[in-house]
């Protein structure tokens, strides 16, 4: 009679790949009209869910992103976006880091630019 070994394998599954949409607001803002009124209250809603984060702030806006997402999650998302009237060229799909990316970056990590201007914030808002 044969008998079977099984073996334990013990370690973690690679974490699923995550993704987020990037919204620039301040070009919303600058445009105007129904997008930007049902931006405004809708923000507030993924605010409140922990789903959105501020890469840049300006007077008149900045950059959010809105995630994580699995990427048909934050492609749904951009399409919801669009079909609200949002421009296509204003929400952009891209990998969801912990550290967040400077809003030209597309690097599936933080690059190390990124890490140096946010550690530049960090060290003048603590001046």
């Amino acid at each position: 009679m044969t008998e079977q070994l099984a073996l334990t394998i013990t370690g973690t599954s690679p974490a699923p790949e995550q993704w987020g949409v990037v919204i620039d607001e301040a070009r919303l803002y600058s445009i105007g009209g129904a997008p930007t009124d049902w931006w405004t209250t809708s923000a507030a809603a993924f605010h409140r869910s922990g789903r959105l984060r501020h890469l840049t702030t300006l007077i008149i806006g900045g950059s959010v992103e809105l995630g994580p997402f699995d990427l048909e999650d934050a492609d749904f998302a951009r399409d919801h976006l669009i079909a609200n009237g949002v421009r296509p060229e204003l929400a952009t799909v891209r990998r969801w880091t912990e550290q967040p990316h400077l809003l030209g970056c597309r690097k599936a990590a933080p690059c190390r630019l990124c890490t140096l201007a946010v550690a530049e914030q960090d060290g003048a808002q603590q001046s």
